[in-house]
This record gives structure tokens, C-alpha cells and sequence, in this order.
């Protein structure tokens, strides 16, 4: 499991970070998708030890959530689970995880990806004017759903540093690093969902995989019972 690394010149690195409470097909897919369509070497799922957004604590330990994770993404060679902000003490803010990559990669190009939903909150988010400095965003459309570009702006701090660029179809930081938005058809899935049906014993292998879902089954994550 890759965390931080000595530089490698070159590499086009994704950062998808989460709560992963539980991993599931929907997320692996948009990592994927995002890979793909900006030719990431590889996606680092981030597992959100201590999320400062949540105003309830995940219903799985982060230790169980870390060992799905690494589960779900160790079929997949384009993704890697990441127990960066597991490590670091304190709430896991999203913005010291991009400065801590990018100081320990100088010569990577980073993308956080970041689904609609989440985006629409980021003036909230700690520090959200200096995302840019270290990393290009990339925001994603829910499953089913079409994105308005021009409704994506830049962090309101953020605003008198970047401009839109035609070009790109989204913004330019004054950094150098953009921000795009990606349409993608991914999967509906939603982790509570999953929660409340693994609680109640049914098999959930067709929303997170058959791997995780034995996991789930086996180690009775979020109450679950044999099925």
C-alpha cells in the first residue's frame, strides 16, 4: 500500500478521498472513469480517518474500513489504497493531504476528484483557497445525472486566482493547476443503503464485490449476519 513516495518524474497521480464506510462498486468505477478520461498512472483512495464534515462517526472502525479498501482496490491496478490520513493525527483535512503529496512529489502532476456533491460544500472545507496551489481538481457528476460547467466555480477564495479558459473548458489557477468537470456514468450505490442491508444478513456482493462483501459477512461489519 503506496502512501507517500520519493518522486518519480512524470506521473499523473488521481487522489479520491473518502469515509469508505463501505467501499462499493460506485466508487471504484469513478476512480476508474477519472483515470481513463485523464490518463492517471494510478488513483489514490484516501481513507478519511477522521472526517471534520461528518456530523456522525462512521458506523465501521477505520480499521475495518482501511481493510476493505485494501480489499476492493487490490483487484484493480489502476487504484491504491492509502492510509495517509489514517497515520496523521488530528481531523482529516483534505488540503493537508494534496500539500503533503505534492511536497513529497514535486515533479507529480496531482488530481483531486472530487464528486458534485462534495464540491458544492467546499467554500466550507478548511483552507479550501489553497487546494489549487498543489493539485488540479476534477469534479464529477453523480450516476444519471448531467453537469452544468458553468455552475463549477472556483473556491470563493480562490476566485481573484484563477480565470476561465476556454481552452480547457474550466479554470485556470494561477498556479498553473485547473479545474474540469467529467461526466461520468457510474453506478447509483449508496453506502447506507449497503449498511442496512448487510445489517440485516442479505448478500451485498452486487454493490461492493464479492471480496468486500465476505469481508462484511465474515468480521459482522455493521451488525451483519450470515446471510
Amino acid at each position: 500500500m503506496a502512501t507517500v513516495r520519493s518522486a518519480e518524474a512524470g506521473r499523473r497521480l488521481g487522489i479520491m478521498g473518502g469515509t469508505f464506510d463501505p467501499v462499493h462498486l460506485g466508487h471504484l468505477e469513478s476512480a476508474k472513469a477519472v483515470a481513463g478520461a485523464y490518463d492517471l498512472e494510478r488513483v489514490m483512495m484516501v481513507l478519511s480517518a477522521r472526517p471534520p464534515h461528518k456530523t456522525e462517526g462512521p458506523h465501521a472502525t477505520v480499521e475495518q474500513r482501511l481493510a476493505m479498501l485494501e480489499i476492493a482496490a487490490g483487484d484493480h491496478p489502476q487504484l491504491e489504497a492509502s492510509d495517509l490520513e489514517v497515520r496523521r493525527a488530528g481531523p482529516s483535512y483534505t488540503v493537508d493531504t494534496v500539500e503533503e503529496l505534492a511536497r513529497a512529489n514535486p515533479a507529480d502532476a496531482f488530481f483531486l476528484i472530487l464528486g458534485v456533491d462534495a464540491y458544492t460544500e467546499i467554500d466550507t472545507w478548511y483552507r479550501p483557497a489553497d487546494l489549487l496551489e498543489s493539485a488540479n481538481i476534477i469534479v464529477t457528476t453523480r450516476a444519471g445525472t448531467g453537469l452544468d460547467t458553468e455552475s463549477i466555480q472556483p473556491p470563493f477564495a480562490a476566485r481573484d486566482a484563477t480565470c476561465y479558459d476556454s481552452k480547457i473548458g474550466g479554470y485556470l489557477h494561477n498556479s498553473g493547476h485547473t479545474l474540469t468537470t467529467l461526466d461520468i456514468d457510474g453506478l447509483d450505490i449508496s453506502a447506507s443503503e449497503i449498511r442496512r442491508l448487510a445489517a440485516g444478513g442479505s448478500d451485498v456482493a452486487h454493490l461492493t464485490g464479492k471480496e468486500v462483501a465476505a469481508y462484511i459477512a465474515s468480521e459482522r461489519v455493521y451488525g451483519a449476519r450470515e446471510s
